[in-house]
């Protein structure tokens, strides 16, 4: 039966061209935008996931920058430690030398106030985004020697948690506006200390200390701060106390008590180097710290992008595939449409 008010076959071929068309389209934009998930309509589980990794690899993106920055902190701090290491062991020698009875103590001092000069200056430059961690000032507001550096970021049950590594500066700052002057001794001059344990040694009676800041391994800002020389004589201890900065050998004579002086200037900075040496320790083990952090979370940012990959991205080989065949369904799903509606027109012929 031929009916002019339905055309069964142009409904049917109508359906089937419309359907091609939609594959057609979902295949064009896979192989314009490179993806088979664009949006939570083309698979809303696998469109969550990818989305959640994507968010997390950000973050790790921003762990990575922060890391990075702290890395560059702990880098040049640790980089200006070590020119200040230098500089000590260069006042060292030279206090080696000027125990020599024909030392030019003059010449010595010289290298000594260049070795000074260099530690400020290794101090004051080791600077990353307005942060010093060599010269501070820690009475300034919200000034905090333990600094919580970002290590890492998880996702554990649906919580986020941001770790961080610290690190405390007091073992190795340098300067400290806040304890500039600060003296740990109770008199006013070397002289009274190293003097009185000098003119007793031989009878065996003196012995001399140094005492380095205010507590064992924290310096706190050792150019400004003074040390305590605590001498014994007779059983009795007197002290006194001396900075790094003031020290000078240039009026020093190869008597006892000016030989006693070089020998307490040597012994304590031997007392700083081996503090500068716990610093740079803490300093080389958070440097080590970051540095696989920082390789870890460039892992997992990798690992993410692998797998959002097998998650949204189109196979361009099978895309490729679909499409040829589906532009080849949808010429000869117009031509059967064609067809169809083609049929009616042949009734023409029978009213004649």
């Amino acid at each position: 039966m031929t009916s002019i008010i339905t055309n069964n076959a142009a409904t049917v071929a109508l359906a089937t061209l419309r359907s091609i068309n939609n594959d057609l389209n979902t295949t064009n934009d896979r192989v314009s935008t490179g993806k088979k998930i664009n949006g939570a309509a083309d698979g809303a589980a696998y469109w969550n996931i990818s989305t959640t990794l994507t968010s997390d690899n950000g973050a790790l993106g921003a762990v990575k920058d922060a890391i990075n920055l702290d890395l560059s902190s702990v880098k040049t701090s640790s980089t200006g430690l070590d020119q200040i290491r230098k500089s000590l062991q260069t006042m060292k020698e030279a206090l080696v030398s000027a125990q020599s009875a024909n030392a030019d103590r003059a010449s010595l001092q010289k290298n000594i106030a260049a070795a000074i000069s260099d530690i400020s200056s290794a101090a004051s430059s080791a600077v990353v985004n307005d942060s010093n961690w060599l010269s501070t000032d820690s009475s300034a507001a919200g000034y905090n020697a333990d600094k919580n550096l970002l290590a890492n970021f998880s996702r554990s049950d649906g919580v986020v948690t941001v770790g961080t590594a610290s690190l405390d500066t007091g073992d190795f700052t340098v300067y400290d506006a806040a304890t500039n002057g600060t003296s740990t001794g109770t008199s006013t001059t070397i002289d009274k200390a190293v003097t009185l344990v000098a003119t007793t040694a031989s009878a065996g009676t003196g012995a001399l200390t140094v005492s380095v800041g205010t507590s064992a391994g924290d310096l706190k800002g050792f150019m400004d701060t003074t040390y305590e020389i605590s001498g014994t004589v007779g059983g009795a201890t007197v002290t006194d106390s001396l900075s790094i900065a003031d020290i000078d050998i240039s009026a020093l004579t190869s008597s006892e008590a000016d030989l006693a002086k070089i020998a307490t200037y040597m012994k304590i900075i031997d007392a700083t180097i081996s503090g500068l040496n716990n610093g740079a320790t803490a300093l080389g083990t958070t440097q080590t710290r970051l540095e696989s952090q920082q390789s870890f979370a460039q892992s997992l940012i990798d690992i993410n992008t692998s797998s959002i990959g097998s998650l949204v991205d189109a196979d361009m080989e099978e895309e490729s595939t679909k499409l040829k065949a589906l532009q080849t369904q949808q010429q000869l799903a117009v031509q059967s449409l064609s067809i169809a509606n083609s049929s009616t027109s042949n009734i023409m012929t029978l009213f004649r």
